[in-house]
């Protein structure tokens, strides 16, 4: 019955209107219908689509069929149009959930299984389809909705999704489907209110067939607090029992006060059921019983229920309760007794008939028949499985688990948590997934089901610690999986666990360890024949002696396992091995030698198809890229990784190149939140690597910012970590700024403590870089002795070990304090030399920072940059790097105008101003607009 939504529902109904004509043209929504129960969003829809092509489909109670709506709705459309799915590229796939398409395929997937519904979808269009009580919904359908909100947009299709607001609980995946959608920007919401008085009178006049008087319409708003259904429930029980009567404004409640008006829709429903036969009341109970729809043939006396209006009837066959609230307050109206046998006759009933499980489980518990409650409950789990409806197979485990008697079918248990630990992961609840496999693992050990099962399971759990980043229980898992394997005789597989601990080990900086694992793995998979594993084995082997020190031999047991992939046609391993020469030839500061092999690894992985290796080369590339000097490339590369579906270690990485550069360009307001995140995964996955190198960074910020106490914090923090590793390479550059650091704060102890870390990785590798760095921190600990002389002498020599190395960045500032240190020497002509080499390097990388800072010491030396680095040098650092454009828009900023304002000003969009503002705020390395203003009058850019 429309009427209720006509009535007080313009405004939404022409919303709807237009939302279905902006949809049927081409442009297709997704429209979330909210509002309480009885505010009539159901009739609302139906009344907004009556002369429009219409499909519904109702969720159904727990354990209906996975996309049960969204089914429900495509099956409405094949009753009218049987072919209508026959063209569908996915049929096979769709026969999955509609078993009258014919044979369907023999497995899918989830993105398969969206994609069908997808374009099943697209064939029933167009059309309007209204999904209604969402909130009974089962999870997949909600996920399938959060994925086809972008594709429907190109449909001309709109789907509206009804739910009841005021039952969806704070957990409840609907907030989550909401969330989501908003942040996608794809979410239309309309809210459907209570009416007001207006609207109520209105309603109850419609539904009396009179006008209503004063005190009734108080009455009924009052009671029914403006909810469509129960003021049609309300006023038919006034009639029914004739508790009206004619007044001279219209219709009154009778006096008499020992007729009370129900206040709830319950007892307005169980009034309306007292001239209802005790055969149709039976038929009433049971059909609540079944569902919100049912068959008509269930009990003859379902047709005295429709002629009392209390069923309706949905589809030939077919029938609902007029309203959900209707079949509520009649199966709340049930005995238990009596509701326990129905529910026990309609579990035998549909278990017979071959229903779903998730149905007849429902049924069997809340019949209180547990024991086959569970067993229903674990066949919904693995039929939910098949379609990739895990978070619903998710919650059928979680019942069948909860319902388990104690110590009793432990192997079918073992099987349960197995099955329900893969469902949870899927779904993405990596932690109850975690909670699941550590229960199974304990019931292996403690049930002797040890062997190749618990292994495996250990294995399952090291992966999922991984996902969450949970460094330390993987390596325990992965210990003892590897103990599991042994124990099982089988080689291999305790050989890939063993290479992940050495690599685990190797990003940690233990390279004993590391090799010493690598070294195990390798006998493993001799004794497995398993060629891949030795020779991957031999890669992280030869990676560990490298970083050891051991360079020349390390390389060799490198290209020994190179030799063997290569041998076997073993393409992905071939690419891991030419990934780890590149490591070990960053090891030596061979960048050029580094890239090159990291060229082939990336060729390779794109022969063979292995991303996750890729996305391994891919991040050691950008990290190469930037140390030899090529920005540009390593940042975008930084973001594609930032941007893609790298491991945590990865993404760290990327997160660690792209904070670095964009700092050291003078960006720190976008650098710095990058560096601290890339330390954060660093410190909580144990890499050593961007530990050290994200903190070395953070404290050239922090000094550059004259934050001496943080940056001589961070500088600490490089030297502890390096003491905790055997790492004889990734730490040389931030040992080398910490020595810098130390000095300027005169913490010599420290400054000599960084200096005798690159002493002893020096004497290890004998390495350029190594060297380097240490004659650079003797210099600062000579200068802040005030012995020049021999600080220059020091960083003259730290330059001539760099020649041959391709490290710029590197290069620059160590010509920049060699520049100070000559000329605290008093060696004026060799300072500005090596201070012109700093600036122009500098300017080479667009790093402004140390740019401005070459320039400073130029000044301080009383020599115009002009004569010295030409007119253009001169007035690009007068303006601090700012151009035309950009000053006149500091100056305006200065004076406190807006960006709108200066827009207007300077007749440019609102948007460039923008744009304008962050080049700024960036070159001059400032947080606010307040503090630009402050920093370009320090500079001298605001006069004139």
């Amino acid at each position: 019955m429309p009427a209720p939504a006509l009535i007080g529902r313009r405004r939404e109904l022409v919303w709807l209107a237009e939302a279905a004509h902006e949809a049927l043209a081409g442009q297709g929504a997704l429209v979330l219908l909210a509002g309480e129960a009885g505010v009539g969003k159901t009739h609302l829809a139906e009344a907004a689509f009556a002369d429009g092509p219409f499909l519904r489909g109702s969720a159904s109670l727990p354990g209906g069929a996975p996309y049960g709506p969204v089914v429900a709705a495509l099956r409405q459309r094949l009753r009218d149009a049987p072919d209508v799915l026959d063209a569908c590229p996915l049929r096979a796939h769709l026969a999955l959930l509609l078993p009258e398409l014919g044979p369907a395929a023999e497995s899918s997937d989830r993105a398969t299984m969206f994609e069908a519904l997808r374009s099943a979808l697209a064939a029933v269009s167009p059309a309007v389809i209204l999904l209604d009580d969402l909130q009974w919904s089962d999870s997949a359908t909600l996920d399938l909705l959060a994925a086809l909100a972008a594709p429907v947009r190109e449909l001309p299709l709109l789907l509206v999704a009804a739910y009841r607001s005021d039952e969806i609980g704070r957990g409840h995946v609907l907030r989550r489907l909401r969330a989501d959608l908003r942040r996608a920007r794809a979410l239309r919401e309309l809210l459907v209110t209570p009416l007001d008085a207006a609207a109520t009178r209105e309603l109850t006049a419609l539904a009396l067939d009179a006008d209503p008087g004063p005190a009734l319409a108080a009455t009924v708003l009052d009671r029914t607090q403006g909810f469509p259904f129960f003021i049609q429930e309300l006023v038919a029980v006034l009639q029914a029992d004739r508790r009206l009567t004619a007044g001279p404004d219209g219709l009154e409640l009778l006096s008499d006060a020992d007729v009370p008006i129900p206040e709830t829709i319950r007892d307005a429903v169980l009034l309306r059921m007292t001239g209802v036969t005790e055969a149709g009341r039976a038929a009433a109970e049971a059909a609540a019983v079944v569902g919100p729809e049912f068959r008509l043939d269930l009990a003859p006396a379902l047709d005295e229920l429709l002629e009392t209006g209390l069923i309706v009837e949905t589809r030939p066959g077919h029938a609902a309760f007029r309203h959900a609230l209707v079949r509520d307050a009649i199966y709340e109206g049930i005995p238990w007794r009596r509701r326990r046998d129905l529910h026990a006759a309609f579990a035998d009933a549909l278990q017979f008939g071959g229903a779903p499980s998730g149905q007849i489980a429902a049924h069997r518990l809340a019949a209180g028949d547990r024991d086959r409650a569970l067993d229903a409950f674990l066949a919904a789990a693995r039929e939910l499985a098949y379609v990739h409806a895990h978070r619903d197979a998710a919650t059928a485990a979680l019942q069948a688990l909860d319902l388990w008697p104690d110590g009793e079918r432990t192997e079918e248990r073992l099987t349960a948590l197995d099955d329900y630990a893969h469902s949870t992961e899927l779904a993405g609840d990596l932690p109850e997934a975690t909670r699941a496999l550590r229960e199974a693992a304990a019931l292996r050990r403690a049930a002797s089901h040890g062997g190749a099962a618990l292994a495996i399971t250990e294995r399952r759990l090291a992966a999922l610690y991984d996902l969450q980043g949970d460094r330390d229980h993987a390596l325990l898992a992965r210990r003892a999986a590897v103990v599991a394997f042994d124990a099982a005789s089988l080689p291999g597989e305790a050989a890939a666990e063993r290479l992940l601990l050495a690599g685990y080990g190797q990003s940690a900086g233990r390279h004993a360890e590391a090799a010493d694992l690598a070294r195990a793995a390798q006998a493993d998979g001799e004794r497995a024949g398993r060629p891949d594993l030795r020779a991957r084995a031999l890669g992280l082997e030869g990676v560990a002696r490298a970083k050891r020190g051991d360079y020349a031999e390390g390389v060799e047991t490198i290209r020994v396992g190179l030799a063997l992939a290569l041998e076997h046609e073993l393409t992905t391993e071939a690419a891991e091995l030419y990934q780890r020469l590149a490591t070990a030839m960053e090891t030596a500061a061979d960048y050029g030698g580094a890239r090159e092999a990291l060229s082939t690894a990336v060729g390779l992985c794109e022969l063979s198809g292995a991303s996750g290796q890729e996305y391994v080369c891919l991040s050691c590339m950008a990290y190469v890229l930037r140390e030899l000097g090529d920005w540009d490339q390593a940042a975008q590369l930084s973001r594609e990784l930032g941007a893609g579906e790298a491991r945590p270690d990865d993404a760290c990485v990327a997160d660690g190149i792209l904070g670095a550069i964009l700092a050291y360009r003078g960006d720190t307001r976008a650098g710095e939140p990058l560096l601290l995140r890339c330390r954060a995964t660093a410190m909580r996955l144990d890499v050593v690597s961007m530990d050290v190198d994200s903190s070395a960074a953070l404290a050239w910020v922090a000094a550059h910012a004259g934050d001496r106490s943080t940056a001589a914090e961070h500088a600490r923090h490089v030297l502890a970590r390096w003491e905790r590793s055997e790492d004889h390479h990734y730490a040389i550059p931030g040992l080398r700024y910490a020595a810098t650091v130390f000095a300027a704060d005169e913490d010599l102890a420290r400054s000599r403590a960084t200096a005798e870390a690159l002493s002893t990785i020096a004497a290890g590798t004998g390495h350029a870089d190594a060297l380097a760095a240490l004659a650079h921190a003797l210099a600062e600990v000579a200068l802040a002795e005030g012995e020049a002389d021999a600080a220059a002498d020091k960083l003259s020599r730290a330059l001539e070990l760099h020649a041959d190395l391709e490290l710029p960045f590197e290069r620059a500032q160590i010509a920049l304090r060699a520049g100070v240190a000559l000329a605290a020497a008093g060696r004026r002509e060799p300072a500005l030399q090596r201070l012109e080499e700093s600036y122009r390097t500098a300017r080479r990388l667009n790093a402004r920072p140390l740019a401005a800072a070459a320039a400073a010491e130029f000044e301080r030396l009383g020599e115009p940059l002009e004569r010295r680095l030409g007119a253009r040098a001169a007035q690009q650092h007068a303006a601090a790097g700012l151009s035309r454009r950009e000053l006149e828009v500091t100056r305006l900023v200065s004076l406190g105008r807006t960006n709108r304002e200066i827009a207007r000003e300077l007749f440019l969009s609102p948007r460039t101003v923008d744009m304008h503002v962050r080049n700024i705020l960036a070159k001059l390395s400032c947080r606010t607009r307040t503090e630009a203003a402050s920093r370009a009058a320090e500079l001298g850019l605001l006069g004139g």
